[in-house]
């Protein structure tokens, strides 16, 4: 139900670099191998310029030094303490002054980013698949107690998934394939006992109820897809989901009488084939998968801490995605699960679209800054490819939003109008989201949904006594807030070229 962030092994893995220190003696050789006009002296500073030696010797100004450092981690602090500059800027300007250019006469660097467009297209399939799952559970519940507690398990489940998502991408960045392959296996582990406790604790008390089986079924299955996704078992995930779609269709569009157990039953099936699926795709040893737990992964403070990072944020543009489940939980029927399924389709249809965009503006900046001929030049095409790449997306979400729109003729049509431009609008905020991300500006993108999500909960509780209109408006003005707070910001980190490198 949220944007694609953390799930996609290949569209992070560059922006969590920095979780793995780099090895200096692999960037650049030992010093006594650099000889006549290659070699520099052995003072701190000469040879922190030739650690940086491609940045310094390709670099068209101390600006992009200044933002190389910044993208390595370099701190105002740090230059100060090692070097004696009052600030990277200024450590940047002494490294410029000291190196000599050498423009690089090598090929166009290799393009990380490169992916072909099916790949996006399908991966962004499975990403909105689930919603016809989640939908279907609706309408087996209830407004209340139920209903709550299938949309917190949602939440719940969207911010886990991002967060084992993000610790298997660095163990897999750093070539740990092993750690990576048993902290899923873990991962899994522990979801599914959970589970059964959960449901066995709940049956021996006689709280056992429909809700609770599809709310912890729902976590155990996004965290299952989320496995295999990282893993890059896309066509496996969709063999095993392609049941519970069927039927999900079927349900939603009336097209078939589907009995409530049989429905039951195939759901039950998509889910425990997920996870068996993930627990055969990632295979380790018993013997090994107890060494690198009690070795902890070889995962750190920091690693935890970006994880954290990340289970927040997959629950904040969650809670954002559900504006309209909300209203309906909290204000009675005003739509049930078909209309709200339809509301989101613009959004859900386009996320494929949204991956592949993603990545074409990445390779596209690789492209452009290997053929700048200053930091100006590269950050006008910079900020010309997002503002294209923007408006195409724009373009996208509108086409569907109109259609959806046109096939809607139900009342209240006002507010599923808004509604669904709520969501598309909320759409280009969840791209523009993504890109944040994959320069590695998670602070950035975690501050300003959070700020969202903030005005549009106070809003709600505002408009408690005010018609469905008035809310569907204070939704659609919050989206509409965030979308003018994060397109400015996401040109300037897009368009500075150190966060490319």
């Amino acid at each position: 139900m949220s944007a694609p962030t953390a799930l996609d092994s290949g569209a992070l893995v560059t922006s969590l670099a920095w979780s793995a220190p780099a090895d200096e003696a692999a960037v650049s050789p030992p010093l006594d191998e650099w000889t006549g006009t290659q070699r520099r002296s052995d003072t701190r500073l000469k040879q922190f310029t030739r650690t940086h030696n491609d940045l310094c010797t390709q670099a068209v100004d101390s600006f992009e030094i200044a933002a190389g450092l910044e993208a390595a981690g370099v701190s105002d602090s740090r230059a100060r303490s090692e070097f004696g500059a009052a600030s990277v800027f200024e450590l940047a300007e002494a490294m410029y002054a000291l190196v000599p250019r050498r423009p690089t006469t090598r090929a166009k660097p290799v393009d990380r980013w490169a992916r072909p467009p099916h790949r996006h297209l399908l991966r962004g399939l499975l990403y909105g698949l689930p919603g016809l799952l989640y939908a279907v559970a609706l309408t087996m519940l209830h407004a209340g107690f139920n209903g709550a507690l299938l949309l917190g398990s949602a939440m719940f489940a969207a911010g886990l998934g991002q967060a084992v998502a993000v610790l298997g991408n660095v163990l897999l960045g750093r070539k740990h394939r092993g750690a990576a392959s048993a902290f899923f296996r873990l991962a899994l582990l522990v979801g599914a006992v959970s589970m059964t406790c959960v449901m066995a604790v709940a049956w021996t008390s006689r709280t056992l109820s429909s809700s609770l089986v599809v709310a912890t079924f729902l976590i155990l299955y996004l965290l299952a897809a989320t496995v295999l996704m990282v893993e890059e078992a896309d066509l496996l995930l969709l063999a095993v989901l392609t049941p519970g779609v069927i039927v999900a269709v079927a349900a939603l569009a009336d097209v078939a009488v589907v009995p409530r157990a049989a429905t039951v039953a195939v759901l039950s099936f998509s889910v425990i084939g997920a996870v068996v699926a993930g627990w055969v795709r990632v295979s380790v040893k018993p013997k090994s998968t107890v060494a690198y737990v009690r070795a902890g992964f070889g995962l750190g403070r920091h690693d935890y801490l970006l994880a954290a990072r990340y289970f927040v944020y997959g629950i904040v543009t969650a809670v954002l995605g559900a504006f309209a489940v909300v209203d309906a939980i909290m204000r009675g029927t005003e739509f049930g699960p078909g209309p709200i399924a339809l509301m989101m389709l613009p959004l859900i249809a386009s996320l494929g679209v949204a991956e592949w965009f993603v990545y074409t503006l990445r390779s596209q900046a690789v492209t452009a800054l290997h053929g700048a001929v200053s930091i100006d030049s590269f950050r006008a095409s910079a900020r010309t490819l997002l503002l294209r790449a923007l408006l195409m997306y724009c373009v996208v979400l509108g086409f569907l939003s109109t259609t959806v729109v046109l096939i809607y003729g139900s009342e209240p049509r006002s507010v599923f109008v808004l509604n669904t431009v709520a969501y598309a609008v909320l759409g280009l905020s969840f791209f523009c989201g993504t890109l944040l991300l994959s320069l590695g500006r998670r602070s950035l993108a975690l501050a300003l949904t959070a700020v969202a999500l903030l005005v549009d909960t106070a809003f709600r509780f505002l408009l408690a006594s005010s018609g469905p209109e008035a809310l569907a408006v204070a939704h659609l003005a919050t989206f509409l807030m965030l979308l003018f707070l994060i397109v400015p910001v996401t040109l300037l980190q897009y368009s500075r070229a150190g966060v490319h490198r």
